[in-house]
């Protein structure tokens, strides 16, 4: 399969497409969007990553990764709706977070989404203490993953 990239914003027209998409499948599956835990207006280029996925031009994934802290980047977003574009982007965004110097990422799932947690398990994540927000919900499952350097 032939996929493409750009690195883009949060602003980027096919970036909310299907991320409105990813929040409208979130919704109906867990009756929460995830809209709350993604602020555009906090993304930073110079920590923080954008990426559309596209084939044959159609974009067709999308994700992004945040500053977590000073070696730690958290997955947000993330969203494909085409088989292997998925793994094509987290593969991108794994080494993009490695060129900006974090040494981990780490993201949080609702644990009915089984897809979204076996596609990250599949992927080298494994579940960790949970951060942030998720502290005190049993809804959410976080996981991480040691990233190459």
């Amino acid at each position: 399969m032939q996929f493409t990239f750009r690195e883009t914003t949060p602003s980027d027209e096919d970036f909310l497409n299907l991320a409105a998409e990813l929040s409208s499948e979130l919704r109906a599956l867990t009756q929460d969007s995830g809209e709350s835990s993604f602020q555009a207006d906090s993304f930073s280029v110079a920590s923080d990553i954008c990426l559309v996925v596209y084939q044959h031009e159609k974009a067709v994934a999308c994700g992004s990764f945040r500053k977590h802290d000073s070696e730690t980047c958290e997955l947000k977003r993330m969203y494909s709706k085409h088989r292997g574009a998925g793994s094509y982007l987290i593969n991108l965004l794994e080494s993009y977070a490695v060129n900006k110097g974090y040494k981990r990422s780490v993201l949080s799932t609702r644990k009915i989404n089984d897809s979204a947690v076996c596609f990250y398990e599949r992927h080298g994540y494994s579940e960790i203490s949970a951060y942030g927000k998720y502290v005190h919900t049993n809804k959410s499952v976080c996981l991480g993953k040691s990233l190459a350097t």
